[in-house]
């Protein structure tokens, strides 16, 4: 019995300790909670409980003991950690993919400077070769293989280790843009002396070419001269001043128009290169009524040209100084026909030699005056180029011994050369009496006359104008501008070419 009642007596105590924990739940939930506390089984007032309540108030409401034990506290402190070492990861993974990145630049770069510099020495292979250079091929060919060298070096390290072979081209520092640039500029210059060693060989080809070239036509000349004989100044190569006479003037004035006829349409080709209305440039130079043109359709523009070309080199035709130039100012009659007879054969390549500019002081000065007098400088800058238009002036200005050997001056100056052979003929013949030589030319609105004028336009189909213009009487037809002027030798008339205008319309 003593054993079975010290038994229960802590089982009784276990009890009562979890009642009075029940108690302290309920006493903490209830809103009145905060009093006295008393034991359900009975109302009175249990004081060890009061203790233990205050106890655990006290142990709840400590801040500190609350903050080290509480489960969110922990759990955030634990994310922020967390977090903390994954963005330090990220960071530490972008810097060392930076790294990478820019070692890898710095390795392309390299390679792209050792191609480069492989086609620097290429070139430098083939410039050596065309001349041939020996010395030059063996340097350049070392260069190359040893070029070769670098970028096979390069390939092997990159295959052994590609991280290793980025860092070291990234230790080179920017050496290999600066070398990559360097190649670049030596392979320009390369290919520009060769290029330029290759312009040198087809200019001397093309001088080569115009020498065959003026030897034809010399000798086309003279297989003219054999078959029409008079067609040519050869004709006149056993002239006499004593014997002097129309049919010798008027070979040279053929000689004269067809060379201005020439380079009229040379003028019109390179208008119609560059893009101008040829309508438009020959209604500027001969405008008519209202500023509208006296042509009869487009295609005549080619004889407005050809009478600006000519009525510019006709100019002062009838003075002996040729419109003020010095050089002309002691020449008589016998002057003149020997500067006809000794320029007569002179070719033009002679005319424009530096060595000649002396002998030929007078006809130079003709060529510069006339070809700034007729060529403009727009017209030149549109035909070749402001450049080379600015240089062809300047070579033109600076006087005889410096004219430009271009083909178009090369043209003008055979022109310009035959107009002057014809002013010196002209000045050649005596002018007393009806025995020497006169200039005329027909005035824009003057009827037209068969004894003084030549049309070249009778032949032109203009639709019912043209037909008009064929079936209206001689008397009735109106000049609209000279194309070539007219010369009167002794008793001989040389006709005047001229453009008649559109005939009047009539209701």
């Amino acid at each position: 019995m003593e054993t079975l009642m010290a038994a229960e007596v802590p089982q009784q105590k276990a009890g009562g300790l979890a009642r009075r924990l029940a108690r302290l739940v309920r006493r903490k939930r209830s809103p009145a909670g905060s009093g006295v506390a008393y034991s359900v089984a009975s109302d009175v007032y249990d004081e060890s409980l009061d203790s233990s309540i205050n106890s655990l108030s006290k142990l709840k409401l400590s801040g500190n003991m609350a903050a080290a034990y509480s489960f969110d506290a922990f759990f955030n402190n634990a994310a922020e950690k967390k977090k903390t070492q994954t963005t330090k990861c990220a960071r530490a993974q972008q810097q060392q993919q930076w790294q990478s990145s820019s070692d890898a630049h710095a390795f392309v770069a390299g390679l792209f400077a050792g191609v480069s510099a492989v086609k620097a020495s290429y070139a430098q292979l083939q410039l050596a070769q065309h001349p041939y250079d020996a010395d030059g091929i063996q340097s350049a060919d070392a260069a190359l293989v040893a070029e070769l060298g670098k970028l096979s070096d390069h390939k092997r390290r990159y295959v052994r280790d590609p991280a290793g072979a980025a860092r070291d081209a990234a230790a080179a520092g920017p050496a290999a843009m600066a070398d990559e640039q360097r190649h670049l500029v030596r392979t320009y210059e390369i290919t520009a002396r060769k290029l330029d060693a290759e312009l040198r060989a087809r200019d001397a080809e093309a001088r080569r070419a115009r020498g065959e070239l003026a030897e034809e036509l010399r000798a086309a000349r003279a297989m003219e001269e054999r078959v029409h004989p008079g067609r040519t100044l050869a004709a006149l190569d056993d002239l006499h001043l004593s014997g002097l006479n129309a049919t010798h003037f008027l070979t040279a004035l053929r000689h004269a128009v067809k060379s201005v006829r020439s380079f009229a349409r040379t003028m019109l080709d390179e208008m119609r290169l560059a893009r101008w209305n040829p309508a438009a440039a020959a209604a500027a130079v001969h405008p008519g009524p209202g500023g509208c043109g006296v042509l009869h359709q487009p295609g005549d523009a080619k004889f407005a040209l050809e009478s600006y070309v000519a009525l510019k080199m006709f100019a002062n035709f009838h003075r002996r100084d040729f419109g003020g130039l010095q050089h002309l100012g002691s020449y008589d009659r016998r002057s003149f026909f020997e500067e006809f007879a000794e320029l007569k054969s002179a070719p033009v390549a002679a005319l424009l030699d530096a060595r000649m500019s002396s002998r030929w002081g007078a006809l130079g000065e003709f060529l510069r005056d006339r070809y700034l007098s007729l060529v403009h400088e727009r017209m030149e800058a549109a035909f070749f180029g402001r450049t080379a238009a600015q240089a062809q002036r300047a070579a033109v200005k600076a006087g005889a011994g410096f004219f430009p050997e271009t083909a178009w001056f090369t043209e003008f100056a055979e022109m310009a050369r035959r107009v002057w052979l014809l002013h010196c003929l002209f000045f050649a013949f005596d002018g007393e009496g009806d025995a020497g030589a006169s200039i005329f030319q027909a005035r824009a609105g003057d009827r037209f006359s068969e004894v003084y004028m030549e049309s070249v336009s009778d032949d032109i189909d203009d639709g019912e104008d043209g037909a008009r213009m064929a079936l209206a009487p001689a008397c009735n037809r109106v000049v609209g501008f000279t194309v070539v002027p007219g010369f009167k030798v002794g008793r001989s008339v040389m006709q005047c070419r001229v453009y008649l205008s559109r005939p009047a319309r009539h209701p």
